[in-house]
């Protein structure tokens, strides 16, 4: 029987202090009764959330501590849970007419061996140093992700946010030209990878592939022996061929908003 890679992708995808939240005006995070709780003023259950992937007090219980916890989150918070996997929270918030705001697959790459390199590759791939790096990389991902440069901003919104010794953010070359930018952060001994993105002229290349084996060498360098992350379902392919496997379904339901 495989092992059961779910408490890797748990515990550096929701359960635990992402490295991200101290350059955040707002961010926060609280454990309460098995409760992991993520907040700032990134907007919505996606950025604000409960995750409640072990034993919990019943909904009730939860409710008084997590609104004041998300209080200030004007675009909504929510509750995650692992989907269909029994727990009774999503039970009672189905029960209570919460709608699905997230629903995505969490992968976990259990080893970080050193991989080939591949079909022969014209990236040149480098790790920010400069704010002009920064910029790049917010462009780069803000076109690819087709999302916009003041989110971007939200999510990367200053230098010593790039330059973190618990994160590494990379943008790859093509003939001089940024054309794919990614980065990972250190959970544990797990490295989160994401914001992995190419603009779309150059997609088909391999490039976020390189990347990423990129990054899977610098998690190592820094002590990781995994990796984590969760896709949209276009990139699913990339990430199996590159030894992720799927582990469950991280579903975040949408609290009521309260006028």
């Amino acid at each position: 029987m495989p092992p059961d890679l779910r408490p890797i992708a748990h515990a550096a995808l929701s359960l635990s202090e992402s490295a991200f939240l101290k350059h955040y005006k707002t961010g926060r995070f609280r454990e309460w009764n098995g409760v992991a709780m993520t907040g700032s003023e990134l907007p919505g259950p996606g950025f604000n959330f409960a995750a409640c992937l072990k034993a919990t007090p019943p909904l009730e219980g939860i409710l008084p501590v997590a609104t004041e916890f998300f209080r200030g989150a004007d675009k909504g918070w929510g509750i995650l849970v692992e989907g269909d996997a029994g727990h009774p929270i999503e039970a009672e918030v189905k029960e209570r007419g919460w709608i699905i705001a997230e629903d995505e697959p969490a992968f976990v790459r259990p080893e970080l061996p050193t991989l080939p390199a591949g079909r022969a590759s014209t990236l040149s791939i480098s790790p920010l140093k400069s704010e002009a790096d920064r910029q790049t990389f917010q462009r780069i991902a803000a076109a690819a992700f087709e999302t916009t440069a003041e989110f971007s901003e939200m999510i990367m919104p200053h230098l010593g946010f790039a330059m973190d010794p618990a994160m590494c953010w990379v943008i790859g070359e093509a003939a001089g030209e940024p054309v794919a930018v990614g980065g990972h952060f250190v959970a544990g001994s797990t490295a989160v990878i994401c914001c992995l993105a190419t603009l779309h002229d150059h997609r088909g290349k391999g490039y976020g592939a390189e990347i990423t084996r990129y990054l899977f060498g610098d998690a190592a360098r820094r002590g990781c022996t995994n990796a984590a992350l969760r896709s949209g379902p276009k990139s699913i392919p990339l990430y199996e061929r590159l030894g992720f496997r799927y582990v469950c379904q991280h579903r975040t339901f949408a609290a009521p908003l309260v006028s």
